[in-house]
């Protein structure tokens, strides 16, 4: 998805969250474009809001590979990561149970939602029963 021409709305959106609802704090799974779009963003806004934070959502621990040296790397454009999950679950249901907690942590949904299947719009349609503000920056769209 070209997410150029989103480039203002998103700005405007995560502007206003941090200007008008105090927003400091935004959160990632970093799995698609929408998600890379989203971060680098806020990344680019860090100069004019020192105070904001990305923090990496992830839906699995990282396995610590064969090589004893092996670390985890963060993506450059995170301040921090954080795993959601207080229970174990099948691998297939990690990123659904990770969007679910998520969901439930945010006061609000910021969405590139297109379609009314897949992993995002699942995440939507829950934050949707749970009263969360969603923000989706498709026009015309919604649950």
């Amino acid at each position: 998805m070209n997410l150029q021409p989103y480039r203002e709305k998103l700005l405007n959106i995560i502007i206003d969250l941090i200007e008008n609802n105090g927003v400091t704090q935004f959160y990632s799974g970093f799995r698609g474009d929408f998600d890379r779009y989203c971060c680098n963003l806020i990344n680019e806004l860090k100069h004019i809001y020192p105070q904001i934070k990305m923090t990496l959502v992830l839906s699995y621990i990282p396995e610590q590979k064969k090589d004893p040296d092996y670390n985890f790397s963060l993506p450059k454009c995170f301040d921090d990561s954080v795993y959601l999950l207080e229970r174990k679950v099948p691998k297939r249901l990690a990123i659904i149970e990770t969007n679910k907690c998520l969901v439930d942590l945010v006061d609000f949904v910021v969405a590139g939602v297109m379609l009314h299947c897949g992993g995002a719009y699942m995440a939507c349609e829950y934050a949707y029963k749970r009263k969360k503000p969603i923000i989706n920056i498709i026009d015309g769209w919604e649950i």
